[in-house]
């Protein structure tokens, strides 16, 4: 397993233009996000030099959420490639994007995905190379290509602000424990008594593998004969054909809805057995960015009455939810679909 402190020295400048200029195919959506403009509003000067961080990611993406969230929670400027990873445009499925993940120590270091378990995590599948989010370190010459290992890097850019010392076996405990909810699994798969999830959802969702294995097909018949990169996008046909089939499977629905609910309730356990200000700490930490960026993605896809019993919890969702950075990375986001579940957030 890579840990955020591994270096790989390598040309990150052309790997990184390449991926930029070639898989986010509009202009507009190449931004510098800065403590002062922490919105995708200043464009970027594709003449100029590369700032030292930059991030590739999508609106909707869990994982992007958290990275977002930790990198402004930082204080950090960098540079804003916003891929659209939804069918048919799959621009994470270009060539030049792969190509950067593929040079991250992860790659080397992970085998790579073969199955599906309906997390967002590289623990238990393996490394996908066709997902965001990924951030470049030009200064170091790094690509790291996890999302949690992204926000282990935004810590570490901060001097140690999201994670403190006193307190940093508690913080990442509640780290792991929103990394091994089964997110991604709830937002394509419905809820066999009963979808909740906001029609735009529910209708984008349809058919969504099979749509996604079409497109993963097509990039990959594009590669050259010979290409390195084959085996990454046959990777990620077997767990994308994985995933069609567990989402339309009631029972694998039913106990990803349960350990949910499990996890949920462990947190609310934990939380009411704690009297500072935040979850772990009296300051604001990265458990509470994830916990935050999760509580908000279950209340967008309906499933908020998991802490009907616990007020407390909700309490607390509500505090996460005003923290500029969550709102600014997560629930402000441009481009984020609406609903009805969280019209009285936005």
């Amino acid at each position: 397993m890579q840990t955020h402190s591994q270096t790989s020295k390598i040309d990150t400048h052309t790997l990184t233009k390449s991926a930029r200029i070639s898989a986010v195919g509009d202009a507009s959506r190449r931004t510098i996000i800065s403590p002062d403009a922490p919105t995708p509003t200043t464009p970027r000067d594709e003449a100029g030099p590369d700032p030292q961080i930059e991030l590739f990611h999508f609106v909707m993406s869990i994982c992007s959420q958290k990275s977002r969230v930790s990198l402004i929670e930082a204080g950090q400027t960098f540079g804003s490639n916003e891929l659209v990873i939804m069918p048919p445009l799959n621009e994470n499925y270009n060539a030049d994007y792969v190509a950067l993940r593929m040079a991250s120590p992860l790659a080397r270091a992970e085998s790579m995905v073969s199955s599906y378990s309906g997390a967002t995590g590289t623990t238990g599948e393996g490394f996908d190379p066709l997902v965001v989010p990924t951030l470049v370190d030009h200064d170091k010459g790094e690509v790291v290509a996890d999302s949690r290992l992204i926000a282990l890097y935004a810590n570490d850019l901060s001097d140690g602000k999201l994670i403190p010392d006193a307190e940093k076996a508690a913080v990442m405990a509640e780290v792991d424990a929103v990394d091994a909810l089964p997110h991604a699994g709830l937002f394509y798969g419905a809820n066999p008594d009963g979808d909740h999830r906001p029609p735009p959802i529910q209708a984008g969702m349809k058919d969504a593998h099979l749509r996604k294995i079409e497109q993963v097909k097509k990039h990959r018949d594009a590669l050259p004969d010979g290409s390195p990169l084959r085996q990454a996008y046959d990777q990620k046909l077997i767990k994308e054909d994985a995933g069609r089939k567990f989402i339309h499977d009631p029972v694998s629905m039913k106990n990803i809805i349960a350990t949910t609910k499990s996890g949920v309730d462990a947190f609310a356990k934990r939380l009411s057995n704690r009297s500072t200000s935040w979850s772990v700490s009296n300051d604001f930490t990265l458990a509470d960015i994830f916990w935050g960026v999760s509580l908000f993605r279950l209340t967008y896809l309906g499933y908020a009455w998991m802490w009907n019993e616990h007020p407390h919890l909700a309490e607390f969702a509500k505090q996460t939810y005003a923290r500029p950075s969550l709102r600014a990375g997560a629930i402000d986001w441009p481009g984020h679909p609406p609903g009805d579940t969280i019209a009285d957030i936005i």
